[in-house]
């Protein structure tokens, strides 16, 4: 009898520890996640070029991460200046060019029933971001996230064997409310940055 309660209080100590163990290996991995210390987190960066005269004008920053559900979202940041006053369109191309700006090509669209026309398939194609807008002294910045592309390898990656680039345009979209329509997913081209990935 004496030698079963002896062993009470190593039992009682296990369980303590083991349950101590399960808190840490829940917690740690939440913790990350709260601090954005997700692993294996890939960045890419663009030098956003005028199409006037190819001087850089600014920067997009890129960054995919996972969710909760392992969705790879990419977060975009970007700053410019020296446009225009007003909303102009901003897309991800299918092609890692910008001399001249025309050579970045199509809208970003990967899949069996992609469409590359910017102003067709709109506002549906995979590339499609949001409007910039620029005040007055001709600055700007986007801040934004997409589920639609990622930088890690993958049948929506922008690292494909061409690359890709930002397209700046003239315009604002519309999102082409009435289908397709010429112009209305931002007219002409204004800047345009090959997306790099970070090593």
């Amino acid at each position: 009898m004496a030698s079963n309660r002896s062993r009470k209080p190593d039992v009682t100590r296990l369980r303590a520890l083991c349950a101590l163990c399960l808190l840490v290996g829940v917690a740690a991995p939440v913790l990350a996640h709260e601090d954005g210390e997700i692993p294996n987190d890939v960045t890419a960066v663009a030098a956003i070029m005028s199409c006037d005269d190819y001087t850089r004008i600014g920067t997009a920053h890129l960054r995919e991460r996972a969710s909760d559900e392992l969705v790879k979202i990419v977060d975009i940041s970007m700053r410019v200046r020296r446009l225009t006053p007003g909303k102009h369109a901003v897309h991800i191309h299918e092609t890692a060019a910008c001399m001249p700006c025309s050579a970045a090509q199509g809208h970003f669209d990967p899949g069996p029933h992609g469409n590359t026309n910017p102003d067709a398939n709109h506002p549906f194609h995979a590339g499609e971001l949001v409007n910039i807008p620029i005040g007055e002294n001709g600055r700007g910045a986007l801040f934004t996230l997409t589920t639609r592309v990622s930088l890690s390898d993958g049948p929506l990656s922008l690292m494909d064997e061409d690359g890709s680039a930002f397209i700046i345009h003239l315009d604002p979209d519309t999102y082409c409310p009435e289908g397709e329509q010429a112009g209305c997913a931002g007219g002409g081209r204004a800047a345009c940055g090959v997306i790099v990935r970070d090593e």
